[in-house]
């Protein structure tokens, strides 16, 4: 039996579909179809019922299922294995990172890992929080970089680096180089959405400083890091940004820091894993190097 059909196979299986089928496994419709009938006729059954353009598996095709589950996941293990005896790493990694540390940390993981491991293709997801802790809860993510920890107990969150917070404003404004954390509730601000760890930390630095959100001025709450640069450069309020993100933004002189006293702006970057998950190879060498520290890889860089 054809290992390569028997792929094929659980795709169709699986995507309930040839055409999407073809999309996963990087062939064209037809020449997924005559896999599948070829494998049919090596078997001496039928595998799916074509209802028009809706498939449905037949019951020889659900017993087929669970040996092919088998079989591949025994190939995927002996190709491993053999890397492992070599001390080489291949396939693909998929990694998430929050905003700030998807967009302005993960890239320098990356480029000194390919450098390392250059035949492992790394795709990396990007969104906030709460979607990268999903993800790896779900198993779609086998790590993520996210800039909060949340109360999961199926999860791991392991501090990684500082990050620093800061309250941006544009050049010119009228609220003066500093403010008390009382006085917060005065300017107008612009904050991230729920879901993002820049909010979910802000929101308990702010209520161990003694104010709660319910109690500032938000004039706008905004999806992303640079929708909330582009928020605070027109003026709509004054936003909490991470200084990774603003850097050439202060240096031009684009965006002025008010510097916020009585209020702890110092957070961590956290590297987020599911308990008791087996990792494969790739994402155990990517969480060693995360592991080693920032410093080393942007030296390189």
């Amino acid at each position: 039996m054809d290992l390569r059909r028997l792929e094929v196979f659980a795709k169709v299986f699986e995507c309930r579909s040839f055409s999407r089928a073809a999309e996963e496994v990087y062939l064209s419709q037809p020449t997924v179809s005559g896999h599948i009938k070829s494998l049919e006729e090596e078997l001496g059954v039928r595998l799916f019922d074509r209802l028009g353009r809706e498939i449905l598996p037949t019951r020889s095709a659900d017993l087929l299922y669970e040996y092919a589950q088998r079989i591949l996941a025994l190939v995927l293990e002996a190709q491993r294995a053999m890397d492992a005896f070599l001390g080489r790493l291949r396939g693909e990694l998929v990694v998430g990172g929050s905003t700030i540390p998807g967009q302005y940390v993960l890239p320098a993981f990356i480029g000194r890992f390919r450098l390392l491991h250059p035949e492992v293709k790394v795709t990396l997801k990007i969104g906030d929080t709460r979607q990268m802790v999903e993800q790896v809860l779900s198993g779609e993510l086998e790590a993520g970089l996210v800039g909060a920890t949340m109360e999961e107990e199926r999860l791991s969150f392991t501090p990684l680096m500082d990050d620093y917070l800061c309250l941006a404003a544009w050049p010119g404004h009228p609220y003066g180089d500093s403010l008390k954390a009382k006085d917060l509730g005065k300017p107008p601000l612009v904050f991230r959405e729920p879901g993002s760890g820049t909010r979910m930390f802000l929101t308990r630095a702010l209520k161990k400083a003694g104010v709660e959100v319910s109690d500032l001025n938000i004039s706008a709450e905004m999806g992303s890091t640079m929708a909330v640069v582009q928020a605070v450069r027109a003026q709509v309020g004054l936003g909490f940004l991470s200084r990774r993100a603003i850097t050439e933004e202060l240096a031009a002189g684009r965006l002025k820091e008010v510097a916020v006293s009585s209020l702890d702006l110092r957070r961590r970057f956290y590297l987020v894993t599911r308990k008791k998950r087996t990792h494969s190879p790739s994402a155990q060498a990517f969480m060693a190097l995360c592991l080693a520290g920032l410093d080393a890889v942007e030296q390189e860089g």
